[in-house]
């Protein structure tokens, strides 16, 4: 269908913007004059197939019903089903944000928020399923997070009434839903209930975790089979500093019997909490080892405790922690004298009159900072470093004293240490979002130093490790366009999400291939970049607005991060459609190309004799990049191979078999 032009109407709905595009149709943005108020305008496109035509119709109908039933905050509200001609739409809430897909990998984004996310998806199915609806199409690119921080779900257009039949919610053939995230019940075409999105959710959860899915086959196939039989690997395995109750929650979410898995939307709530529970601990242990890093203050009016040097092991008195325990000082003995007393008054001496005896317990919480202090100092300048506190310094009265009482700090639990995320898995690209303006997710860190004291990361328990050698300067490798439109942060590589699949790309100035190419599903792998620093990409395809982004490759970041950008269209100019990648390798590439006098070129240039590139001496071509190889005989149709070149490949030689056509 043509794209309506800005200012031109539907319905009662001027237009005032293009949002998306999807299989169905267009999404607009317009303005409802009658409220006053932006909405997004959902439509289908009417050049299908009768057949086709009138089952997207009663999608669309379908959807405006099954949302009309459910008014809840996490769940996009729909304000009016019309049709227009031949086009028929679905006015709905405007949200102003982004799809989960652009957050999948972001270093920036903590457990708590994640949790956060996927606890309000569950609220708002909670909602449908008390209403006998369910949603079946569970997945990122349906879950909107507006600029306010609030989810939405939005996209009922799959979804039935748990009342529906089988032969309903399927069709022979036919796959309803996006296989990636489906329940092992939804792959069979079992009848579905509220647990089957569950099961979904639980899918979105555990691939925003570790930026990796849980089941990453690349095939229908291979995907089908996983859900049904393989068990998804530890998540722990694949980001370390999870809460340890992650590994038992996603084992009981994704649960391949419905019957094992929470029986409803509070049950997963309830698993949820469970992170969230030991998070919080994990956190709550850090901040108390950074504040034991900083020294107590004395309280006013008593002279603060002085270091003294640690007597003998086998010599030390023995140290009563009552004071601890109780905190009253501990009863006077001949080896232990009195910790602290007030200044000018002989040590043991007894307390003027009315005025109160002061407690040991700041002095001995004194001590224990001093202590942790001088070991995190010892520990940055001593060669080697120390592996264990031997014996700890000692803490006595501002007076002479024959022996000092040792002190010793309670054993802090270890820190959890924050470590990037690694390498996702393949990923899906996601329908038309309604209500989404395609911007770019910049990457923002954050990192603040206390001006007294280490960050939490260099403090575990009471031997700190040392401090890590400064990074290497970062080399940029490519000069920075005139115009930078967005920007991302990645560690490794990223995974162009974008449409239109066909936008060529442009590494460092080098053509690499298609974004279709470096997506990380089907045929195509992860863009990996072999040096730190920035790097710059250009995105193009005639009749579309070219984009020019900066990627910033350090080590503080995600290992891959998806390029979610959208290339606007301006005119309908032709460009050539390159097909799919025929094959992948680290570099080696074996021809085997009928009729044995066919050549091969490639960028117009003549590389040589198909032939001569048998399995004894392959062609050796370099990446990370996608080399068109155009194979060519006398009499014979010309036949473009392409051929993925990456250390990430998978293959060490691509094997390629191609019988050329008779013109």
């Amino acid at each position: 269908m043509s794209i309506l032009p800005p200012g031109s109407k539907l319905g009662r709905f001027p237009i005032q913007s293009v949002i998306g595009q999807g299989a169905m149709g267009v999404v607009y943005l317009a303005h409802d004059p009658q409220i006053d108020r932006p909405v997004a305008l959902k439509t289908m496109r009417p050049a299908l197939a009768e057949g086709e035509a009138r089952e997207i119709e009663a999608r669309f109908l379908r959807e405006a019903k099954l949302a009309g039933r459910l008014q809840h905050p996490n769940i996009v509200t729909v304000y009016d089903v019309g049709q227009d001609g031949d086009v028929v739409f679905i006015a709905m809430e405007y949200v102003d944000g982004r799809p989960l897909t652009r957050y999948i990998g972001a270093p920036e984004m903590t457990v708590r928020a994640k949790v956060s996310i996927v606890r309000q998806v569950a609220q708002a199915l909670e909602h449908a399923h008390e209403r006998g609806v369910v949603h079946r199409d569970i997945k990122p690119g349906n879950i909107l997070i507006g600029r306010d921080g609030r989810v939405k779900v939005t996209d009922f257009g799959i979804g039935r009434f748990t009342s529906a039949s089988t032969s309903d919610m399927t069709r022979a053939g036919q796959m309803i839903g996006s296989p990636a995230y489906m329940s092992p019940e939804q792959v069979r075409g079992d009848r579905l209930d509220g647990r089957s999105d569950l099961f979904s959710l639980g899918v979105v959860l555990y691939e925003l975790l570790t930026a990796a899915r849980p089941f990453p086959g690349e095939s229908i196939t291979t995907l089908v089979y996983q859900i049904l039989h393989t068990e998804p690997k530890d998540p722990l395995e694949l980001k370390s500093d999870l809460p340890v109750a992650t590994r038992e929650v996603m084992a009981r979410l994704l649960a391949k019997q419905p019957d094992r898995r929470p029986q409803n939307a509070g049950e997963f709530v309830h698993e949820l909490r469970r992170i969230e529970r030991f998070q919080r601990e994990s956190e709550m242990t850090r901040r108390a080892v950074a504040a034991a890093a900083v020294p107590a203050a004395a309280p006013p009016g008593v002279a603060p405790p002085t270091q003294v040097p640690a007597a003998p092991a086998a010599a030390a008195p023995r140290v009563d922690n009552f004071a601890a325990r109780s905190g009253s000082p501990p009863p006077p003995s001949d080896d232990a004298p009195t910790v602290a007393s007030a200044p000018g008054r002989p040590v043991g001496a007894p307390a003027p009159p009315g005025r109160r005896r002061i407690s040991a317990l700041p002095y001995l919480l004194a001590a224990a900072a001093v202590v942790i202090a001088i070991l995190l100092l010892q520990r940055r300048s001593a060669t080697p470093p120390i592996p264990a506190v031997a014996a700890a310094p000692t803490v006595a009265a501002p007076t002479a004293a024959p022996a000092a009482a040792p002190t010793s700090a309670p054993a802090a639990a270890p820190a959890e240490i924050p470590t990037a995320l690694p390498t996702s898995g393949p990923s899906e690209a996601a329908s038309a979002s309604v209500g989404v303006p395609r911007s770019a997710a910049t990457a923002r860190p954050s990192a603040r130093r206390a001006p007294t004291a280490p960050p939490v990361e260099d403090v575990v328990a009471a031997a700190p490790i040392a401090a890590p050698p400064p990074p290497p300067p970062s080399r940029a490798s490519g000069t920075r366009p005139d115009r930078v439109d967005a920007t991302y942060t990645t560690r490794r590589g990223v995974r162009f999400t974008s449409s239109p699949e066909q936008a060529r790309l442009y590494v460092d100035g080098r053509y690499v291939g298609i974004a279709d190419d470096w997506d990380n599903r089907g045929g195509g792998k992860t863009f990996e970049f072999d040096t730190d620093g920035p790097h710059y990409v250009r995105m193009e395809l005639p009749g579309y607005q070219t984009r020019q982004l900066e990627i910033d490759v350090r080590a503080d970041a995600g290992d891959s991060v998806p390029i979610d950008e959208d290339l606007e269209r301006y005119s309908h100019a032709p460009y050539e459609k390159l097909p799919s990648v025929s094959d992948r390798t680290t570099g080696a590439v074996e021809l085997h190309i009928e009729p044995n006098d066919a050549s091969v070129s490639e960028n117009g240039k003549y590389v040589g004799p198909a032939s001569s590139f048998g399995a004894d001496s392959p062609m050796r071509l370099k990446g990370p990049a996608v080399h068109d190889l155009v194979v060519s005989a006398a009499g014979y149709k010309p036949k473009t191979i392409r051929v993925l070149v990456a250390p990430n490949a998978g293959k060490d030689v691509a094997k390629i078999s191609e019988k050329l056509k008779k013109e």
